[in-house]
């Protein structure tokens, strides 16, 4: 069944996350290829897992400052090493939560039927983001999936591209696609490629609330604070039960896909609304990110000055 499925996970310090990623795709998705595209992670947990998984680990040979350090450069290595049709690009906070089935398969190869179609959104919408979506795409029965209303020249938010996809090898080969270094730069660069980017009615992956979020590889203040108090827990999603999941694919289509009606956290503190940063949770946390993160770059525009000037 998934004879034509691949999977590359993108990972960083987060070595439970990361294993509760790889173990729900052992479950779910058995028979898939999967290989975990590492970021120099430095944390030992993290250091001694992908160890364990041995050959299935491909470690990046530079560094990057970037605000996604080399995020863009590994998902390019991914590409260009894919040896199947199509190529489920995933991050170490995210997982599959319901089984993977032959229907889920037959909706994925009608959709990339369509010659001006190379991504596809596998995840549950987020309900923040709900009014966006159905302001913007329309039921499609047949494929099982959102599309556009209408034409996006201005490369509205989901409907081109994004960071977490399934992507058709070939045709993004035959492109000549290269991943540029942010998720904006590169929805830019599909929407002039691309038709336009479906939105899987019934999704099979989607992000673990509440997470440590690393800008520039850098785990703020605010963030530590969460994990002190967490003491080594992970927030992580319930899979579905076989009827849960039945019951979401064959629902009415008109049921729009939203993660915090369909889905639940192990974590029975997690709120709905879900946040997905952790320094999210509270009003004074976020403000406290925003601080530092605001304080990081200042310091590092002063350091680029001075370099600059020493030249």
């Amino acid at each position: 069944m998934l004879e034509e499925v691949e999977i590359a996970i993108f990972s960083y310090n987060r070595a439970k996350y990361l294993k509760n990623c790889v173990d729900s795709i052992l479950i779910s998705m058995p028979d898939a290829i999967i290989t975990i595209f590492d970021d120099n992670s430095d944390d030992e947990d993290t250091l001694e897992y992908l160890k364990a998984l041995g050959d299935m680990v491909v470690y990046n040979e530079h560094d990057s400052a970037s605000r996604h350090g080399n995020l863009y450069q590994n998902m390019q290595v991914a590409l260009e090493n894919a040896s199947r049709r199509f190529l489920i690009l995933l991050q170490d906070d995210t997982q599959i939560i319901r089984s993977f089935a032959d229907n889920d398969l037959a909706h994925i190869q009608t959709v990339f039927d369509d010659p001006n179609v190379a991504f596809l959104r596998p995840q549950l919408m987020k309900l923040g983001h709900l009014e966006r979506f159905t302001n913007t795409l329309t039921p499609n029965l047949e494929c099982r999936t959102y599309i556009p209303t209408a034409e996006f020249t201005d490369c509205t938010f989901g409907n081109s591209y994004c960071d977490v996809v399934v992507c058709d090898v070939q045709k993004l080969r035959q492109k000549s696609w290269k991943f540029l270094n942010s998720e904006r730069a590169n929805q830019i660069q599909a929407q002039k490629i691309f038709k336009y980017m479906p939105f899987m009615a019934d999704g099979f992956v989607f992000y673990c609330p509440e997470v440590p979020c690393y800008r520039s590889k850098k785990l703020f203040i605010a963030s530590k604070i969460v994990q002190s108090k967490l003491k080594g827990r992970i927030s992580a999603l319930k899979v579905m039960t076989k009827s849960e999941s039945t019951a979401f694919t064959t629902r009415d289509i008109d049921i729009w896909p939203v993660a915090e009606t369909f889905l639940e956290s192990t974590n029975p503190r997690v709120a709905k609304p879900f946040v997905y940063q952790d320094y999210s949770k509270s009003m004074y946390l976020l403000m406290l990110y925003k601080l530092e993160s605001g304080l990081s770059k200042t310091t590092s525009a002063i350091r680029s000055l001075f370099q600059k000037s020493k030249i």
